[in-house]
């Protein structure tokens, strides 16, 4: 995919005490097929701050951006503070200890584009170890036709789990996405759909992501899903407990 003819995309990249696993989450966003991205770093006070910074800087590239908090106040504050300094026609987000295949975002944006949606997410791969990140990495080549959904079906499997009790996250069927890969339109964000802090959450109350595609699915009924997993999640390494 050509970077001069397509949407730039704003990639927020938060980061609490993850300088671990940072420099490879950071790699597999640079080495996206789809190249025209504004990479926003976020450092929510991390207790290594010097090494988050000194990680970031030593990629050189000139598509990443680098913000550090003064003071933690969690990952939905560092979203919006990521989301309200681009410009770009299009948001996602990249876990700090998380891994994206290269062909992510592109495949992504296409769905969106091919269904004319305001908000996508993709399938994941949940990963216990290195050793099922590099699996994965092997394993999860990217097909040859794309397979998505989109439309009222999405909107009434969202609203099924929302009104069952015992289902706390954002609910798609036996298709499960991960929320941190939600890609949308910047506009969304410009109508106020924001992250919101735990007090606020209609589900989830530590959950950002599911609270965020919540809102924005059952409120514009405009949201694809990407039948592929390119997401790579690195469990139990969260900083977040997820509570009813």
């Amino acid at each position: 995919m050509n970077s001069s003819d397509t949407k730039r995309v704003c990639v927020a990249i938060c980061n609490y005490n993850h300088s671990k696993y940072l420099a490879q989450s950071i790699k597999s966003i640079t080495e996206q097929t789809y190249s025209n991205l504004d990479i926003v770093v976020v450092d929510d006070a991390s207790s290594d701050a010097q090494v988050v910074e000194d990680i970031v800087s030593s990629f050189g590239d000139k598509r990443i951006r680098f913000i550090q908090l003064p003071q933690n106040r969690g990952k939905w504050n560092a979203l919006n503070t990521a989301f309200s300094s681009t410009d770009a026609a299009l948001c996602t987000s990249h876990d700090a200890d998380d891994f994206s295949l290269p062909w992510r975002i592109a495949a992504q944006v296409e769905v969106l584009m091919s269904t004319k949606t305001l908000h996508n997410l993709c399938g994941f791969v949940s990963c216990l170890s290195d050793d099922d990140m590099l699996t994965a990495q092997v394993q999860m080549q990217q097909p040859n036709e794309l397979q998505f959904l989109s439309g009222d079906k999405i909107f009434g499997a969202v609203m099924h789990g929302y009104n069952t009790p015992g289902i706390n996250h954002y609910y798609t069927g036996t298709f499960e996405t991960h929320g941190a890969s939600a890609l949308f339109y910047r506009r969304v964000w410009d109508l106020g759909f924001r992250f919101l802090p735990p007090s606020q959450n209609l589900r989830v109350l530590m959950s950002e992501d599911s609270d965020f595609n919540f809102r924005v699915t059952t409120g514009l009924r405009s949201t694809s899903l990407l039948q592929e997993k390119p997401y790579l999640y690195r469990r139990n390494t969260s900083m977040n407990k997820e509570e009813m």
